[in-house]
């Protein structure tokens, strides 16, 4: 469950979003059910256009195209509409989510579990945010992409659900029953299946992504409640997460120019990505022999040559993407980095292309 059950969907493979990335086994469980339902898997690799590998449960990182591609492609050539909610399910009778499920049963409470969850889930994504809110008598599980192409191609985003769906399921029992679950799509014309395997009334291009749920469900105490295998399996979890990922300095960096990109520059917001608090993650970068602000500073200037070379950015353009207080400050900095102002270098860069 800790795992982004293949939260990868993104456009054709020709518009790769090389930020679109994320890590893990998300295809954990796809060849052996695509073959099982009578497809050839040659035949899925070759029009899906990618390597065997990324059905081999790779860790690295899987460009969402190649994840959108396999999902979509295996389901047509088996001709199996609901071929994500039978993966969700292969996936979790293969163990897939066992680690997981075993860490919300020794959760104090069912609140404390789906909070945890969030935070493992961070530690899996690169661009998600997971939110958990409660009005009234209803609360709400979401995740938020970020990104476009999740309304255009439907299939992981009910992947994830529906993976998270059984999970749920079998932590809470007969008492886990959602309200009703919110879509940001429109109907991928399996309805029918989707109602069954909820069980609840499903709504079509709303305004999020997320199952609802009685907020008394929050307070419920698990009755495999053990503090103390609930906090060894949170670490344990953790560290095999990221052992399990690229290296960590590259995956900060990552998570940097996503906070860029949405105007946040402050290490406190970074953290919140991350299963861990802000004074965790300064020792953590100071174990990899690095610090935020070095981080924050490589970063800033790894994006500022995309921004600037063979562009029409305007620099007060490239000043804010960054997040710098005013055009002074980028100028100032950039010029302190490469020796030369961003005018100067922008002109030079053009020129050699």
């Amino acid at each position: 469950m800790l795992e982004e059950f293949g939260l990868l969907m993104s456009p054709e493979t020709s518009e790769v979003d090389v930020n679109a990335q994320m890590w893990g086994h998300y295809l954990v469980g796809t060849a052996e059910l695509f073959e099982e339902l009578g497809g050839d898997l040659s035949s899925l690799l070759a029009e899906a256009g990618c390597s065997d590998s990324f059905l081999q449960g790779s860790s690295n990182l899987i460009p969402y195209p190649i994840v959108a591609r396999v999902l979509e492609v295996a389901s047509r050539q088996v001709n199996c509409p609901d071929f994500v909610l039978r993966l969700a399910n292969k996936r979790h009778a293969m163990g897939y989510t066992r680690d997981g499920i075993l860490y919300a049963r020794a959760a104090k409470t069912f609140e404390s579990a789906i909070h945890g969850i969030c935070g493992h889930l961070r530690s899996r994504s690169l661009g998600a945010t997971y939110t958990i809110e409660s009005v009234g008598a209803i609360s709400s599980f979401a995740r938020l992409l970020g990104m476009q192409e999740n309304t255009r191609h439907p299939l992981p985003t009910l992947l994830f659900f529906a993976s998270f769906h059984a999970t749920i399921k079998d932590v809470l029992g007969d008492k886990w029953a959602p309200s009703s679950i919110s879509f940001t799509f429109r109907d991928p014309d399996f309805t029918e299946h989707l109602t069954r395997y909820f069980g609840c009334p499903i709504q079509w291009n709303a305004e999020q992504d997320a199952v609802f749920f009685p907020s008394a469900l929050l307070t419920y105490e698990l009755p495999g409640r053990d503090d103390a295998t609930h906090e060894l399996l949170s670490d344990y979890l953790t560290s095999l997460h990221l052992s399990e990922t690229p290296d960590f300095v590259e995956i900060i960096k990552t998570m940097i120019q996503k906070n860029l990109a949405v105007g946040r520059c402050d290490i406190d917001s970074l953290a919140l990505r991350l299963p861990y608090c802000t004074r965790t993650l300064q020792r953590k970068l100071g174990e990899c022999g690095s610090s935020y602000g070095e981080l924050l500073k490589d970063t800033r200037f790894e994006l500022a040559e995309n921004l600037l070379a063979g562009t029409d950015n305007p620099l007060t353009y490239v000043a804010q993407h960054l997040c710098y207080q005013d055009l002074s400050a980028f100028s100032k900095a950039f010029k302190n980095h490469y020796g030369v102002s961003p005018t100067v270098w922008k002109q030079r860069h053009t020129l050699r292309d």
